[in-house]
């Protein structure tokens, strides 16, 4: 099947996220939303329950505005913004991590104005190198399971929590490979396309997308196999921050020469890495996969500095220049911004701040600023 007919179907997934969910539903499967992302979906997928993102609404905000203040960030207004027109009526659970103010605050609001039967949070350790943070998230994860088991009336076994760590590190290896022939072939598919796939494991049932990303990656390497010029004028650039959010901010950093072959972002890099340890006992590997995770503005990893790893990205992606894609409103982001830029600065890394918003059209001033970013690197990567 040609790459083009494949990524139609991850694009019509990803236009209409909630259509597999709905069906699962209907045939009597219990499914269980969550929030961006560090969430074990393996735990709703070995109790029995169909786990699904919720990542925010383009359409216009006017419930949630009741219930929170505007400086909210757009991705948590959006969300619940759905909760309370009801188009997520069809979840029977929705689990939260705690990953900033914000997040901690979200759960108590969605447990007073919404009709979903379960709210759960995801609570995770802050400093993740303390000597308490394993044994403490261990505990959190059994206290999860706990809750699942009841909500779903099926027991997580071993074995069965080990079946779906096996399903979801495939996912994650078959993402990154797709991710990694991207980025030496930027011409094969476009960098919205990259995300796209990415966003719709999101909405899928794992085995489903698996297959269908199989054959993608085969078309990928047999096109790639057949290319005479292996060189691309695209400027290569790292993006980091939350969540790709406009999609089309993709769009215009390929429209003004730039390609994105590396990112930190919560629904790109950080949902596909690392794997869980399938050789472990499981709720040992999926703690030690979270405190393992690629640095984020909500954590402190004094052993994987998040300065020292965006610095390492750049580098080791031969790219040019990095930008932060940041929404509006978000305390972590902007927080570490300042330490981030200026790390990159001292390094001699160019990078770019854009501020976005989920569904925010206005993008003519992002355009005009990426295409004088990306003119004024050139394509030259960082030594």
């Amino acid at each position: 099947m040609a790459i083009k007919e494949l990524l139609n179907r991850f694009n019509a997934v990803v236009t209409d996220p909630y259509s597999e969910a709905r069906s699962r539903k209907e045939q009597g499967q219990k499914v269980i939303g969550w929030l961006p992302t560090d969430v074990p979906e393996e735990l709703i997928h070995a109790a029995g329950a169909f786990p699904v993102g919720s990542l925010g609404s383009c359409s216009k905000i006017r419930l949630a505005d009741t219930h929170l203040q505007v400086w909210v960030c757009s991705l948590m207004r959006g969300s619940l913004e759905m909760g309370l027109r009801g188009d997520l009526d069809f979840l029977d659970g929705l689990i939260i991590p705690q990953t900033c103010d914000t997040t901690r605050a979200m759960v108590g609001i969605w447990r007073q104005t919404s009709l979903i039967p379960y709210i759960d949070s995801f609570m995770m350790p802050k400093q993740v190198k303390r000597s308490s943070a394993r044994e403490y998230l261990i505990g959190e994860l059994t206290r999860l399971k706990s809750n699942l088991e009841k909500v779903t009336g099926n027991l997580i076994t071993n074995e069965s929590l080990g079946t779906s760590i096996k399903l979801f590190n495939e996912n994650r290896q078959l993402l990154r490979r797709m991710f990694e022939i991207h980025a030496d072939h930027p011409g094969l598919i476009s960098s919205r396309e990259v995300y796209t796939v990415i966003k719709a494991a999101m909405y899928m049932d794992k085995v489903k997308h698996n297959g269908i990303l199989q054959d993608l990656i085969q078309a990928m390497k047999q096109k790639a196999a057949r290319s005479i010029d292996k060189s691309n004028p695209k400027v290569r650039l790292v993006i980091s921050g939350g969540v790709w959010e406009p999609p089309e901010i993709m769009d215009l950093i390929e429209e003004a020469g730039g390609v994105v072959v590396g990112d930190d972002m919560l629904t790109g890099m950080r949902y596909l890495s690392p794997d869980a340890d399938e050789k472990r006992d499981p709720l040992e590997a999926l703690a030690d996969r979270q405190l393992n995770k690629i640095p984020f503005a909500g954590f402190d990893n004094q052993n994987y500095e998040r300065r020292r790893f965006l610095h390492n990205l750049v580098r080791h992606t031969e790219a040019a220049g990095l930008i932060f894609l940041h929404l509006k409103f978000c305390e972590p982001e902007n927080y570490d911004y300042n330490d981030m830029r200026e790390a990159l600065n001292s390094a001699g890394i160019p990078n770019l701040r854009l501020e976005t918003e989920v569904g925010n059209p206005s993008l003519g001033q992002i355009r005009t600023r990426l295409e004088a970013f990306i003119e004024m690197i050139g394509g030259d990567p960082i030594e």
